[in-house]
């Protein structure tokens, strides 16, 4: 017999039978580079930060089955730092467009899925833990192509269908990356740039020199930034600290071009106040988390009739961890799906199948 389940997911977790209860995304701003508010319900996989390598992908034209079509907000996959050339092929992600201007129904249509595995086995009489992590680091390569699509923007009330974007991966030496694409790489949630990629940045050694101890650590005020639907705000400034610890030449280094955050990020590193001095070149970044992006009204169960609902005669035995993929908790995208499945005689469940998502 078939039974249907409709999760609605919000953060981290698929809330089943919740359409209308989604939880509101995780939202942190820290500075850079002091500690990052940790989300710690969940695993995180931070992006590397070592790699003679960078990683981008240049974007097709879409092609919909209406013409073609151009988006109004174009959001770009994050740049990302490689150790070798782990994804070389070209990439066709299929999707639609809504009423609302997102992409939905996103799918890999061409150029293949690489699944992840990280296991952790423990050997009590050798007392070593052994780890499996195949296909981790490719999978990786991928994880931010349909959620940067997903946060773009097309035409409003001009829905279409059909529709195909193809992603080619493009490899440059990392030591001929340019401040901006190193300036973004280092804006990526979860990324954190080393001392001596800072002082890339800045142009001078106090970053590998090292900051004196902070008197006082001031803050942009965020109430006055707004901010934007699936990226962040973010900006690079640099500086340098006379011998009475006080802020002097500084200026914006890369930002993303938004007024409001660079004018905070400015007086926020002139009102900082550390131990000592002098140094040069002094770097710090400061960002602000996307605006969520809500879910689209997820369909009724009805509407899959060859399904059921089992609320009523299910009773969990072992009951399913549900997390939220990271890479959309990153860009603030609430999302829900609809999975159908078999229960086997043995509670065993099976044939496992997304209806909806």
């Amino acid at each position: 017999m078939k039974y249907a389940l409709t999760a609605s997911i919000a953060v981290l977790a698929f809330l089943p039978w919740l359409p209308a209860g989604k939880l509101a995304a995780q939202e942190t701003t820290a500075p850079f580079p002091f500690p990052r508010n940790m989300n710690t319900a969940m695993m995180k996989v931070t992006p590397t930060t070592k790699g003679g390598l960078v990683l981008s992908w240049d974007s097709s034209a879409i092609a919909c089955d209406g013409g073609a079509v151009a988006a109004s907000t174009w959001i770009a996959p994050h740049p990302q730092f490689a150790s070798q050339k782990l994804m070389e092929f070209p990439v066709t992600v299929g999707f639609s467009i809504g009423a609302d201007g997102r992409a939905a129904d996103l799918r890999v249509i061409e150029g293949g899925y690489v699944e992840g595995t990280f296991e952790a086995t423990f050997d009590a009489e050798a007392k070593t833990m052994r780890f499996n992590t195949k296909g981790v680091l490719e999978s990786m390569t991928l994880r931010d192509l349909m959620p940067s699509l997903r946060a773009s923007r097309f035409a409003a009330d001009a829905p279409q269908t059909g529709c195909t974007i193809t992603y080619t991966p493009r490899y440059e030496d990392a030591a001929e990356a340019g401040s901006e694409t190193l300036a973004a790489i280092g804006a990526v949630p979860g990324a954190v740039l080393t001392a001596a990629q800072r002082d890339q940045l800045g142009g001078g050694d106090c970053n590998t020199v090292g900051w004196p101890a902070p008197l006082l650590r001031a803050y942009p005020d965020w109430r006055l930034i707004t901010r934007q639907e699936g990226t962040r705000k973010w900006g690079w400034f640099r500086f340098d600290i006379d011998e009475a610890g006080v802020p002097t030449n500084v200026s914006r280094i890369v930002s993303t071009g938004h007024e409001d955050l660079d004018a905070e990020g400015l007086r926020a590193v002139r009102e900082t106040r550390v131990a000592d001095g002098p140094r040069t070149a002094c770097v710090i970044a400061w960002w602000s988390n996307p605006a969520i992006i809500p879910a689209p009204p997820a369909p009724d169960t009805s509407d899959f009739t060859d399904y059921r609902s089992c609320d009523a005669v299910r009773t969990w035995a072992s009951k399913p961890k549900l997390t939220y993929p990271q890479a959309y908790n990153d860009r603030q995208i609430e999302g829900w799906a609809v999975l159908g499945f078999d229960i086997g005689a043995d509670g065993v469940i099976g044939n496992v199948t997304v209806l909806a998502a």
